[in-house]
């Protein structure tokens, strides 16, 4: 059997209260099918407290449904939020896996 192709998600712009319920809704989508997801942080330009809230949902639920979700390519504007929020631990670094348990 061949595994599914990584869903890729690129945040190329703001993620806050204004652009998260679209974020959450395509990574909702992206963590339903069983694909790895693999969001590239690269080009964020702003992240607020709801931003940093989708990216934490997106983590819980990749834990809950036993799915992989990495986020890749951490900017200065997402490690700075993070570092502000005392959660650079969480995401920090350049790729990090969460891999949730598997439904059996």
């Amino acid at each position: 059997m061949t595994a599914s192709p990584p869903h890729r998600i690129a945040v190329d712009d703001e993620l806050t209260i204004i652009t998260a319920a679209e974020y959450n809704r395509r990574l909702a989508a992206a963590l339903s099918d069983g694909a790895p997801v693999e969001v590239c942080l690269a080009g964020v330009t702003d992240l607020d407290t709801a931003g940093l809230q989708v990216l934490l949902h997106a983590r819980r639920e990749a834990h809950r449904l036993g799915r992989t979700v990495t986020f890749r390519d951490l900017n200065e504007v997402v490690r700075d939020t993070l570092a502000v929020a005392h959660l650079d631990g969480v995401l920090d670094g350049t790729a990090q896996t969460v891999t949730g348990r598997s439904e059996a």
